[in-house]
C-alpha cells in the first residue's frame, strides 16, 4: 500500500521565511504562506507554564517568545502546520491538548526526534499524525540497507508513528526509492528536508524522483524550483 498524501510533494517552510523575517516568528509564517508554501514547520517549548516558539533547547531564557496559543490563531486556517515538540518529557502534552482543541479543522502534523516521548504523543492526540525524526546517527555505516528498512519500521511502529522524517542523506545510503516504497507499503508517510545548499537542486530531484510524500525546506525562494 502506498501511503502518499498528495501526487506532488508537499513543500513544508521550516521555521518559516527565514530569508525575509527572523525564523519561528509570526512574520516568517505569514511570508511563507504568502509565498504559496503548502505548511510552515515550527519548534515549542513548555517555558514557564506556557508553550511558546522557539527551536534552540538552550534558549535565552530571559527573552520573550511568541506563544504557540497565538501564532496559531494567525495561521491556523492557512495550510499545514507541523509543530516539533522539543521536550524530555510530557509535562507540555495536556497544555498543548487544550491549545489544539481549538483547532479542530487544522492541518497538523506533531514531531519529534524525542522517540521515548513519540508513543505519549500518539496516545495523548490519536487523531493527529504523529512524525517521528531520525537523526542521521541512528545509522551505522556498517549497517546494511535491510537492516535500516527493519530499523525504520520497527522503530517507527513501537513509537505509533504514521510519518518518517529521514534525512536524504541516510535515502541515498540505503536504499532510494526502493526503501522509500518499503516504507510506503509498511503504512508510512516519508518525509525528508532540502538544505540551502549547492546541491538544493539535484536533492529537490530526489523528492518526486523517490515518491517522497513531503519535506521542509531552508530557503523559501526553493519554490521556485516547482515551476521548473
Amino acid at each position: 500500500m502506498n501511503s502518499r498524501l498528495h501526487k506532488t510533494p508537499l513543500f513544508i517552510s521550516h521555521r518559516g521565511d527565514t530569508v525575509s523575517f527572523p525564523e519561528n516568528t509570526l512574520e516568517a509564517f505569514l511570508s511563507a504562506f504568502e509565498k504559496r508554501a503548502d505548511g510552515v514547520e515550527l519548534d515549542v517549548h513548555l517555558h514557564n507554564g506556557e508553550i511558546i516558539v522557539v527551536n534552540n533547547f538552550l534558549f535565552d531564557r530571559n527573552k520573550k517568545y511568541p506563544s504557540l496559543k497565538d501564532i496559531l490563531k494567525k495561521i491556523h486556517s492557512k495550510g499545514r502546520i507541523e509543530i516539533e515538540i522539543k521536550e524530555f518529557d510530557t509535562k507540555i502534552l495536556q497544555q498543548l491538548k487544550e491549545i489544539l482543541n481549538n483547532f479542530p479543522q487544522t492541518d497538523l502534523e506533531l514531531t519529534t526526534s524525542e522517540i521515548p516521548l513519540a508513543p505519549y504523543i500518539k496516545d495523548a492526540f490519536p487523531k493527529i499524525p504523529l512524525g517521528v525524526i531520525f537523526h542521521d546517527f541512528f545509522f551505522q555505516e556498517w549497517m546494511t540497507p535491510e537492516l535500516v528498512q527493519q530499523k525504520l519500521i520497527g522503530w517507527g511502529k513501537l513509537a505509533k508513528a504514521n510519518r518518517l522524517h529521514i534525512s536524504l542523506k541516510i535515502l541515498e545510503q540505503f536504499g532510494q526509492g526502493i526503501l522509500v516504497d518499503k516504507l510506503h507499503s509498511a503504512g508510512f508517510v516519508v518525509h525528508s528536508h532540502v538544505f540551502n545548499t549547492e546541491e538544493r537542486n539535484n536533492d529537490f530531484k530526489k523528492i518526486s524522483e523517490w515518491d517522497i510524500d513531503q519535506c521542509t525546506f531552508d530557503s523559501i525562494d526553493i519554490l521556485n524550483l516547482r515551476n521548473t
